[in-house]
């Protein structure tokens, strides 16, 4: 098949071509005048549009459980508790499979000074039934007294250092969840069937395709629902080329080490990834600090840097890729001196990972660049976050939030969006690390902006090359796959607002197309 346009981007950094020919297997054969001299047959192409481009990749996602459940509520962009209550009052129970009132994307940074949810009114609006709602980070819950029984968390109930509970001024249980505390919870909310998680992946994966998304790194993959993945795989119907990172505890975690890692050269599912913890979220004062919030707290550890300091050298030498969420500058260090216990060629080979790199000292981003570990960033946390930082934060701990420039200068960005915590539209990631504007309109450290090319290549080249597809993906060459997208304004010209506002007319996955507007 041939495509005919008069402006393909064949790469991130602005190189054009005016035609693309691909055969039966998906792989380019030629570009250019090459590719019009080779073709043959009478199948051509010719989109209308702005441009062609690589089609992007969205480097860290969760594509079905973690909140994205049948039936659930969302209470993104509620700007109160009453808003919350509200919408918890119109729950519809018989849409809910796990018989569960489960609500998502709560944050109370986004509600009236001092409000917070009361156990109280969360029992009056459903008392006999359970009741959990997660926080937008995915880090804390909020939940009624029903679960808290169903959960046998009481009074005494003692998370360890890895979590807190919620308390009022009285000092009894209000209800909050944080990190550790959550998996008694968890635990006991009946778990999603392979049935409703396809269709939520399927659904997933229709949404990226409408934003140009047609590969994506889950970035906690529960070992035991790979049934789901194997069964699309061999029908031919996965709907995205998928790299997983899969969770160091979870259930069959150790038949699959015993296995070892697998990267696909066909690039539609790699099982090569590991997921760590190392702390919690920075909205609920879970992300690990060296110095203290100006609350006094430090965070919590999730993952003990102990087990990881034994566990991590272990899985890159067995061949593995580690990624390690880290959002405080107290995690980031604790997860570098667990990586520099790897044998260093090993580490390099790796390609190893930090997720989020929220918060960096100029120490350990000089680190990432002596030992080649890969920065997986997602800008648009900074969109949401900046615009409360300043009130949770001291001045010192702000310097040192977002440093995507010295990243940048240190080490390889991939780039991606955390859905569903956080906007999974990339050309809105795309947009605010180049503009450094909060929800508020405020520039956020603008000397640690992304240039244009930086960012685009995070999510094409730098992205495939996170998860060892770089000689497939991530741009339009000679022996690459034909995954492209057409787009309505041209992203290496237009404006921050045009990225914004983004349009793509046409996705195609592996020379075939999975969306037209």
């Amino acid at each position: 098949m041939l495509l005919k346009h008069p402006k393909i981007y064949v790469d991130a950094q602005g190189n054009t071509t005016h035609a693309i020919l691909w055969g039966d297997d998906a792989r380019i054969v030629a570009i250019g005048d090459d590719a019009i001299a080779q073709h043959s047959g009478t199948d051509v192409v010719e989109p209308e549009g702005a441009c062609v481009f690589p089609a992007l990749c969205d480097a860290h996602i969760h594509l079905w459980s973690l909140g994205l459940r049948a039936g659930a509520v969302s209470m993104r962009d509620a700007m109160s508790t009453a808003e919350v209550y509200n919408r918890i009052r119109r729950y519809d129970l018989d849409s809910s499979p796990s018989g569960w009132i489960l609500g998502t994307d709560w944050d109370q940074h986004l509600w009236e000074d001092s409000d917070e949810l009361s156990l109280i009114h969360l029992d009056a609006l459903w008392p006999d039934k359970p009741m959990s709602l997660r926080r937008v980070d995915g880090h804390a819950l909020w939940v009624n007294s029903e679960a808290l029984r169903r959960a046998n968390i009481t009074e005494s109930y003692d998370p360890g250092d890895g979590g807190f509970l919620g308390r009022d001024r009285n000092g009894m249980l209000n209800g909050l969840l944080v990190d550790d505390a959550m998996h008694p919870v968890l635990d006991v909310i009946p778990e999603a069937s392979e049935q409703e998680d396809r269709e939520t992946f399927l659904n997933s994966a229709r949404m990226l395709h409408s934003h140009g998304i047609v590969s994506a790194h889950k970035a906690w993959m529960p070992p035991h629902q790979m049934p789901m993945l194997y069964a699309l795989e061999d029908a031919g119907e996965l709907p995205l080329r998928m790299h997983l990172l899969f969770d160091v505890h979870g259930k069959g975690i150790d038949a699959l080490l015993k296995r070892g890692p697998i990267i696909d050269d066909e690039a539609w599912l790699n099982e090569c990834g590991i997921k760590f913890f190392a702390d919690g979220a920075l909205g609920s004062q879970g992300a690990a600090v060296l110095e203290p919030y100006p609350s006094g707290k430090h965070g919590v550890i999730v993952d003990d840097p102990t087990f990881m300091d034994a566990k991590v050298p272990q899985l890159i030498s067995g061949g593995w890729q580690v990624a390690t969420h880290a959002i405080g500058d107290a995690a980031a260090h604790n997860v570098l001196n667990s990586y520099a216990k790897a044998d260093a060629e090993k580490l390099a080979y790796s390609r190893s990972r930090i997720e989020h790199c929220q918060m960096m000292t100029t120490e350990d981003i000089d680190r990432m660049r002596t030992m080649g570990v890969i920065a997986s960033i997602q800008t648009i946390h900074m969109y949401s976050d900046a615009a409360w930082a300043d009130e949770l934060l001291t001045q010192e701990q702000l310097d040192r939030l977002f440093r995507w420039r010295d990243l940048e200068d240190a080490t390889l960005l991939c780039a991606g969006s955390d859905y569903p915590i956080e906007d999974p539209n990339p050309w809105h990631g795309i947009a605010t690390a180049i503009s450094r504007l909060d929800r508020k309109g405020r520039e956020f450290n603008g000397h640690q902006r992304l240039t244009r090319e930086d960012i685009l290549m995070s999510y094409t080249i730098d992205a495939a090359y996170s998860a060892f597809w770089e000689d497939h993906l991530g741009t339009l060459e000679v022996g690459k796959l034909a995954d492209w997208i057409v787009l309505e304004n041209d992203p290496v010209h237009c404006s921050v607002q045009e990225l914004w506002d983004m349009r793509v007319a046409e996705t195609w996955l592996h020379g075939q197309r999975v969306l037209a507007r």
